[in-house]
């Protein structure tokens, strides 16, 4: 009886064990705040246009086929690499704006994966933008290199998202 349990107990722990070396990658997320002087309203406004995101120093250019959800925009940076993305909602009652990654270049933005949702907030008569994004590394398997690893696409996807709103900043309150 004892040679049982010995044998269930091993086939469990063998099991078990290969197990928890097989996972992938586990989700990432940045979440990055900036407030901005000017009132809500007027920051909504840049920010919903789905159709203009050239908040970012680096983007060169921006294609859209529309500004509603399912719509499609490529966002050319200064180094001609593309990322595609789709609109996913819109509240505007939320003032909630969210997009999905659809195509990207590993060099620029090394994500599967990729999700961002937008959240403008009055407070205290200024305006409070909160960048929520989720994301998988750039490489979907085990012992990813380097440029493709957990750490450089958190890395990579922050810096991305602070100059989007840097840039966000600027635009309004210098406009």
């Amino acid at each position: 009886m004892t040679n049982k349990y010995f044998i269930t107990f091993l086939l469990i722990f063998a099991f078990s064990y290969n197990l928890s070396f097989s996972h992938g990658p586990s989700r990432q997320k940045v979440s990055e705040t900036i407030e901005i002087n000017a009132n809500a309203s007027e920051v909504w406004k840049v920010v919903s246009n789905f159709n203009n995101f050239k908040w970012n120093s680096d983007i060169k250019k921006i294609s859209s086929n529309g500004n509603q959800v399912g719509s499609e925009r490529i966002i050319e940076f200064n180094s001609s690499k593309k990322i595609k993305q789709k609109l996913e909602k819109i509240d505007v009652n939320k003032k909630m704006i969210n997009w999905r990654v659809i195509e990207t270049d590993n060099s620029i933005l090394p994500v599967n994966s990729y999700a961002a949702k937008v959240f403008v907030k009055e407070k205290d008569g200024k305006t409070q933008v909160l960048y929520k994004s989720g994301f998988y590394r750039g490489f979907m398997g085990n012992d990813p290199p380097l440029e493709l690893n957990d750490e450089t696409s958190k890395r990579l996807v922050t810096e991305f998202i602070l100059n989007n709103l840097k840039g966000l900043k600027n635009i309004i309150e210098n406009n």
